[in-house]
């Protein structure tokens, strides 16, 4: 006989709750914050290749051509640690004519990735690069070497604007704002800061005149942002 009664009263427990559920008073608010910061470091990437009938001497083509920029850079006081050039790639070549595939040689590409703190540099640096016949300016990046503090200020700021948001909300209508019901996070992806593609670049004629002004790169400022989504309780006094 006693099952018998709990039953209900289990039954009569989950309906209060639902309804309790049903009726409760929130406020739902999204927090915005950013954090504008100057670039401070440029990342350069390049990439150099060749075409020859052996793949042993596409390999010395690249690498020889890497090794002189490597050694102009020295001559620039840029330390290798700022330097990655782990890999390469070696595969063949085919043409194909009138339905036929004709081997044309074995092909090998480089790529490098230069970081520059003195972004001063990054013009001389690309001069170097094509001198040496890296044909290749893939692309160029702008960073802030403090990031990490950076996007854990827009977080904080993000909180802040939530909080702001949901008291002004609350006090307009009369209301208090209660303990924090649900937060709805996905954490930004952090800004890539490319500002060049530079694939019309890869032509092996160019080079820089001695008589040019040189080039002149102004990167944009970085912006770090966050944002949270939030629900609180809403207290109606009587």
């Amino acid at each position: 006989m006693r099952n018998v009664l709990l039953l209900p009263l289990l039954f009569l427990s989950l309906s209060c709750q639902a309804h309790d559920e049903t009726d409760r008073r929130l406020i739902s608010t999204n927090g915005y914050g950013e954090v504008t910061v100057p670039a401070d470091t440029a990342i350069l990437d390049l990439s150099v290749r060749a075409t020859r009938k052996s793949g042993q001497e596409a390999k010395r083509d690249v690498d020889d051509r890497v090794n002189a920029f490597i050694d102009q850079l020295k001559t620039m006081s840029i330390s290798q640690d700022n330097l990655v050039a782990s890999s390469i790639r070696i595969y063949p070549r085919y043409e194909h004519t009138n339905s036929n595939r004709l081997f044309s040689g074995y092909e090998a590409i480089r790529q490098l990735t230069v970081t520059l703190k003195d972004m001063t540099q990054l013009t001389e640096v690309m001069d170097q690069a094509l001198a040496q016949r890296l044909e290749g300016i893939d692309n160029v990046r702008y960073e802030n070497r403090e990031m990490p503090k950076h996007i854990q200020a827009a977080h904080l700021l993000a909180i802040s604007d939530s909080k702001s948001k949901a008291e002004a909300l609350a006090k307009a209508y009369g209301a208090e704002l209660g303990p924090v019901v649900r937060i709805d996070y996905h954490r930004n992806t952090p800004p890539a800061g490319d500002i060049m593609k530079a694939s019309g670049m890869e032509t092996m004629m160019v080079r820089s005149s001695s008589t040019a002004r040189p080039g002149t790169y102004l990167p944009d400022e970085i912006t770090y942002s966050d944002n949270i989504q939030v629900s609180f309780d809403l207290i109606i006094s009587p």
